[in-house]
């Protein structure tokens, strides 16, 4: 899963929150410049990109937790599914990141 925050602090806060309560084997946070059409305006921005590791299991209470925490009127929460990967790399995520 995917979604951007305004700013780092944001981006770590849900992110640990999402392994702490274990919908996440791990977040990524991936700092990107943005350029984005709102409310009618082109912008530009600096965002934190979250690439949350989980399983779609997970998706609904992730979904549930980041509209909880995120600042943004409209996060954007989008779902990238893995057809392949290393096999036990995959299991580490459906297993929330126990070893």
């Amino acid at each position: 899963m995917l979604c951007p925050c305004p700013d780092r602090q944001e981006a770590e806060r849900i992110g640990a929150a999402l392994v702490e309560e274990g919908l996440a084997a791990a977040v990524n946070i991936i700092t990107q410049d943005s350029i984005f059409r709102w409310r009618g305006e082109v912008r530009m921005a600096e965002e934190y990109l979250l690439v949350i590791k989980s399983t779609r299991d997970h998706y609904k209470r992730i979904e549930r937790k980041i509209l909880d925490m995120h600042s943004y009127e409209l996060p954007g929460i989008a779902v990238v599914p893995v057809t392949d990967g290393y096999s036990p790399y995959l299991e580490w995520i459906r297993n929330g990141g126990k070893c």
